[in-house]
């Protein structure tokens, strides 16, 4: 005899549209992620938003991370801007608490047929940071270059 719960759950989730495939292009085995080019007068941000980049793509997809001449696509983008904001400051004028946006382009193209697959323009994230904590705009730039990534891997994959 079936167990109902196991029934009703196998009904819910054949219903749902729900799939364990990946939601990339089928056809797309590997991507070589190219270091970000850096708009701003800041320096070295280039590697911390490549970096983070890469994680994103192993952790997230199905995707190998190859070198330029093996790989199917390839990813490359511009950090336009990277601003600071004061949220609090201390009477005396101390900053206590600040928060970094970053703004970046990014194209991903099938390296195969040429095909743009995104060029996506202004994709940003921000993250804040508590001086107090001994936080820094270095610890505020690394936590908002992992939210874009995870935005540029979730416009990676095909819409529903």
């Amino acid at each position: 005899m079936i167990n109902p719960i196991l029934l009703i759950l196998m009904a819910f989730l054949a219903g749902c549209g729900y799939t364990s495939r990946s939601l990339l292009e089928p056809n797309v085995r590997s991507v070589y992620v190219q270091t970000f080019d850096n708009e701003t007068f800041r320096r070295g941000l280039e590697f911390k938003m490549s970096k983070a980049m890469k994680e994103e793509i192993l952790f997230r997809t199905r995707l190998k991370i190859v070198d330029k001449k093996r790989a199917d696509t390839i990813l490359f983008g511009a950090i336009t801007d990277v601003q600071e904001n004061v949220l609090i400051e201390s009477p005396d004028a101390v900053t206590i608490e600040s928060r970094v946006t970053v703004y970046v382009q990014f194209s991903w193209v099938d390296q195969r047929t040429g095909r743009p697959l995104i060029n996506q323009q202004g994709v940003s994230a921000g993250a804040e940071f508590i001086a107090r904590r001994n936080e820094d705009i270095e610890t505020g730039e690394i936590e908002a270059f992992v939210d874009v990534a995870e935005k540029i891997v979730n416009l990676m994959e095909k819409k529903w």
